[in-house]
């Protein structure tokens, strides 16, 4: 499971890069974009394997992990940019 976990991590992080030639990242993600596409499609991509896997077995792990990796890049900068617009998330002014 450990090779299987790494494939997973390898397969989450070439879904960011290729994110991130789409430029699917958000305008405001100027300095650090270019790194958190991939680190963001690396945790989702052992993520979604092992859900995968529980859910499914081991043999259709890997498509869950490359399928979660998609949704999770493509929708993630969107729900944290979101949450990030909440009145909640922002800093009490002084």
């Amino acid at each position: 499971m450990l090779a299987l976990s790494v494939l997973w991590l390898l397969i989450g992080a070439v879904i960011g890069l290729l994110a991130n030639g789409a430029r699917l990242r958000p305008a405001a993600w100027t300095r650090w974009g270019w790194r958190a596409l991939p680190a963001l499609g690396a945790v989702a991509g052992p993520l979604g394997g092992w859900l995968g896997t529980a859910v499914y077995g081991r043999l259709f792990g890997t498509p869950a992990a490359l399928w979660i990796a998609v949704v999770g890049v493509a929708l993630g900068p969107w729900l944290i940019e979101w949450l990030r617009g909440r009145p909640w998330a922002r800093a009490p002014h002084a």
